[in-house]
Order: C-alpha cells, then sequence, then structure tokens
C-alpha cells in the first residue's frame, strides 16, 4: 500500500532508528543476476532505473520472488526539465512490472528541483536521497540513521565483492525501521 512520509513536497535524507543500504541499480548483468541471487536478508532497498528494468527481464524476476524491496530510480535531475513527461513514462514501466506504484523514488544525482518534487508528490511517491554516497573506493563510515546509497552504474560502480563485504559488516535495516523505528511486514501472493 501507498503511504505519504511526509506532510508536503520533501526529500528524505536520514533516519533515527538505525542504518538503511539502499542500492542505485542502472547497469549489470551476470555479476547483478549473481548478487540478487546470493542476497541474504535484511535486503537493501534497491533503486531500480526503468531502462534496466525492461533490459533486465530475468533479473527483475527474481527481485520479486525474493521479495526485495524496490524503488524507481530516475534519471539525472536536468533531464527531467528538458521532459516533463519523462516520470510518469517511468512510473508505468515499473508498475507494468511490479503491479504497483513505487512508494519509494530518486533520482541518479539525488537532485530533485520544485517541479519534479511536485510531480513526484502528485503520484503519491516518497524522494529518498541518502546521508552517505558510497560511488568508488573504500566503504564509507556510517553512523545511526544514515541511509546509504550505493552505486552500480556503467561509470560510476561499487565492487559487488566490497558491497557484500560491506552488508556483513553492519546491521542494516529497512528503510522504515530507519525512518519510523518500526520494522514491516510483508506478504507474499502466489
Amino acid at each position: 500500500s501507498v503511504f505519504r512520509v511526509t506532510d508536503q513536497p520533501d526529500v528524505l535524507m536520514k533516519g533515527n532508528h538505525g542504518e538503511t543500504l539502499t542500492v542505485d541499480l542502472s547497469f549489470g548483468r551476470e555479476d547483478v543476476d549473481e548478487w540478487i541471487t546470493k542476497l541474504e536478508k535484511p535486503y537493501p532497498l534497491l533503486f531500480l532505473d526503468a531502462n534496466w528494468i525492461e533490459r533486465s527481464p530475468l533479473i527483475v524476476k527474481k527481485i520479486k520472488e525474493k521479495n526485495i524491496p524496490v524503488g524507481l530510480l530516475g534519471q539525472e535531475s536536468k533531464i527531467y526539465k528538458e521532459n516533463l513527461d519523462l516520470l510518469k513514462k517511468e512510473i508505468e514501466i515499473f508498475q507494468s512490472e511490479f503491479g504497483v506504484v513505487p512508494l519509494w523514488y530518486r533520482t541518479k544525482d539525488h537532485t530533485f528541483p520544485e517541479p519534479l518534487k511536485q510531480q513526484v508528490w502528485d503520484s503519491k511517491i516518497n524522494m529518498v536521497s541518502s546521508s552517505v554516497n558510497w560511488t568508488t573506493g573504500n566503504p564509507p563510515t556510517i553512523q545511526k540513521g544514515d541511509i546509504v546509497s550505493v552505486a552500480i552504474k556503467k561509470k560510476t560502480r561499487v565492487a559487488l565483492k566490497d558491497l557484500k563485504a560491506f552488508q556483513k559488516a553492519h546491521p542494516f535495516v529497512s528503510i522504515e525501521e530507519t525512518l519510523f523505528g518500526y520494522k514491516t511486514q510483508t506478504k507474499t501472493f502466489p
């Protein structure tokens, strides 16, 4: 079900109750497939690029089978200034694959110009940035309340072996638990 975390268009960047791992996924095949196959709970929140969703139906199927939480990863924020219908198209792609409007959304550059904020808000989607961005190099230091963003993109990419070690080294929780302090339970349907 859909809920709004804020009372007005606003971007969530940090919580108070734990650390959440999010992964911006817009590129990858075999390596990402293997990572998803071996991924264990607690799952990170995956922000999926709409074009990647269309290019990767078998990996998306595994994500759905494992009930891994997902959100929509948009393009660079400047692209939305030139193409106002792009967000609507991306939401339609996400909805056609997952059967629901995404609950979480972020752009690739974690920037939300006012017209985009309003459009996301009007679509009843929560905007999430992060307090810690890990794009390359050594893992970052994190603290309570952090929402960590890890890039798995074509040009900017964290090695999946480093990501696995980072996941094992920290007690990550769901974004709902980091933001609100409560655990969520999901049901799967045949």
